[in-house]
C-alpha cells in the first residue's frame, strides 16, 4: 500500500471524525447540557416557574418547541442582515484561492487566457 494513499485516508477519516464530532454530537450533547442548566439554575431557583413547569419534560417539551424556531429567525436574521456577509466578504478578501481566481477572471476579461491558465494551475487537483 502506497504511504501517500493511507496517508490520504487517515486524514480523510479525521476530518470525517471531526465533522461528525463537532457538527453532529457535541452540537446534540450541548444542547442538552443547555437544556438542563436551564431547568437547573432558572427553573428550580424561580419560585413563579417552578408553579409553570412542574416537571422537567413539560420544560423540555417547550423549549424544543419554542427555542428552534427562534434560533433559526436569528440566524437567518443574522445571514441576511447581520454579521455573516461581512464576515464571508473579509474570508473571501483573505483567501489566496479567491484571490487568484478574481485575478483568473480579470485577466480572462482582458483575453490573457495563458496568463489564467499558469495563475490557475496550482489549484488543480494532482
Amino acid at each position: 500500500m502506497n504511504l501517500d494513499y493511507l496517508k490520504g485516508r487517515l486524514l480523510r477519516y479525521w476530518t470525517y471524525f471531526r465533522r461528525g464530532h463537532s457538527v453532529y454530537l457535541v452540537f446534540a450533547i450541548s444542547f442538552l447540557n443547555f437544556i438542563v442548566i436551564q431547568w437547573k439554575l432558572l427553573i428550580e431557583e424561580i419560585q413563579p416557574l417552578q408553579a409553570l413547569f412542574q416537571h422537567f419534560y413539560v420544560f423540555a417539551l417547550l423549549f424544543f418547541i419554542m427555542y428552534p424556531p427562534l434560533a433559526t429567525v436569528i440566524g437567518w436574521i443574522d445571514y441576511k442582515r447581520g454579521a455573516v456577509p461581512v464576515d464571508q466578504s473579509i474570508a473571501a478578501k483573505v483567501n489566496p484561492y479567491f484571490q487568484d481566481l478574481s485575478k483568473a477572471i480579470l485577466l480572462l476579461a482582458e483575453g490573457k487566457n495563458e496568463e489564467v491558465v499558469e495563475l490557475m494551475k496550482k489549484w488543480a487537483t494532482k
